[in-house]
């Protein structure tokens, strides 16, 4: 009847369900029936019969069987005893089969048990004590009676030994090779965790930096001249509004793509397009942020009008043919104007702004300058208790070096504060 359920245990063969103890038992065991009937001629299928031996062949059948008893620990000196007792008895022509088991018992233990080149010593030194015992017992009267079977045994169990040796060693391997798979898996795993979580950050920074600096100067802005001059207040407040929109727009649009990677195509835009009809305006807004595409070079006069807006002057020049650069490179470009402008609004209010943007034969050429004070940036982010005002000088040179490109940023010698960065595109990867 074969058994084929699922939930069934399955259970392991009888010789891995022994216990260490169990197997010393059956050694025990093993020598002391060997030694009763190798000693005293015992017959278990017979009459039983008693015969004692003489002086010599009663410590050689006691050699030859008891300390098999204790093989597992003593592996080579074990085998060098037995072997010895199998010699005697070998020489005087009365080696019965009974010592071949307690030989090959011996001669397995030492294979499994001991470096391979100590165990091939072992195994020539038994089958020349065995040789010995045989060369003699050639040389007397008992020679019709002695026979080649315990070096066979010997030699064959020590073969078995050794196999079980080598597939252990094997299975050893396979298992520590395993676990270290594992353990990169799982330091590649965090790895990947650790690189997505500097992404998201360097994300939501640029995109929430940028729109709370403008966000807070329109504010101010309304906040001072409600009073005296509604019309500007209103003005402000309408950047005010646009830029909150464009900033939920974009944090949409992170997190929809960061939830929708094992969902895309088809599938997903009509799940979205289910979800938006049940859900109503909200739902398709985020659809909307969801499918816009990123900012590129296309969007650095759009850009360049909110700060404006923010009252400091822009002046954007961009050169070279910008549709053909990879919208990667066009995304971290808009990123790296899009911070600089972000710190002259922060940290030097009232300066003028220059931004030249540069797609020639050998990539990006990216140059942001404003008037202000040289060292109003760096002073500013030396004076911050957070880390959290670092993020953006380096956040500018991670998503540079992402590129193999170069970035950057100090004081100018006129006064002012420069950011230049490089970003190679050769023209056959523009081209692709």
């Amino acid at each position: 009847m074969v058994r084929g359920d699922v939930g069934e245990e399955l259970q392991p063969p009888l010789a891995y369900r022994i216990t260490g103890r169990q197997w010393v038992a059956v050694d025990v065991a093993t020598a002391a029936l060997a030694a009763l009937a190798l000693t005293f001629h015992v017959r278990f299928f017979r009459v039983p019969h008693l015969v004692l031996p003489d002086g010599p062949m009663l410590a050689a059948s006691l050699a030859a069987t008891v300390p098999v008893a204790v093989r597992r620990a003593w592996p080579l000196p074990v085998l060098a005893v037995v072997t010895a007792g199998v010699g005697v008895l070998t020489a005087y022509g009365v080696a019965p089969l009974g010592t071949d088991l307690m030989l090959g018992m011996a001669s397995y233990m030492a294979a499994l048990q001991l470096v391979r080149p100590l165990a091939i010593a072992a195994l020539v030194g038994t089958e020349a004590a065995i040789g010995v015992g045989l060369l003699t017992a050639a040389a007397t009267a008992h020679s019709q009676s002695v026979m080649l079977h315990s070096m066979l045994a010997a030699a064959a169990l020590w073969f078995v030994g050794d196999g079980v040796r080598e597939r252990r060693r094997y299975q050893a391997g396979v298992a520590e090779q395993e676990k270290r798979w594992r353990e990169e898996e799982a330091e590649r795993g965090h790895r990947a965790v650790q690189e997505e979580r500097l992404r998201i950050a360097r994300e939501l920074h640029d995109v929430l930096a940028h729109t709370l600096s403008m966000v807070a100067v329109q504010a101010g802005v309304g906040r001072r001249v409600g009073t005296s001059r509604p019309a500007e207040a209103l003005r402000a407040l309408r950047v005010v509004e646009e830029s909150g929109r464009g900033a939920l727009d974009e944090l949409r649009r992170i997190l929809c793509l960061m939830r929708g990677d094992d969902a895309t195509g088809p599938e997903r835009l009509g799940v979205v397009a289910d979800e938006g009809a049940a859900q109503g305006h909200g739902q398709s807004a985020l659809d909307t942020a969801a499918l816009a595409p990123a900012p590129g070079l296309g969007e650095l006069e759009a850009l360049a009008a909110m700060v404006r807006s923010a009252g400091t002057p822009v002046a954007l020049s961009v050169t070279g043919d910008v549709t053909r650069v990879p919208p990667a490179a066009a995304l971290t470009a808009y990123r790296i104007v899009q911070e600089a402008l972000t710190n002259v609004v922060r940290h030097a209010p009232g300066a003028q702004a220059s931004v030249l943007v540069g797609a020639g034969a050998d990539g990006i050429r990216i140059r942001v300058t404003d008037t202000g004070q040289g060292e109003g940036v760096l002073a500013a982010v030396a004076r911050s208790a957070t880390p959290l005002a670092q993020h953006g000088i380096v956040g500018m040179r991670e998503r540079a070096s992402a590129f193999g490109g170069t970035l950057s940023a100090g004081a100018m010698p006129g006064g002012g504060f420069e950011v230049a960065a490089f970003l190679p595109v050769p023209a056959r990867r523009r081209a692709a």
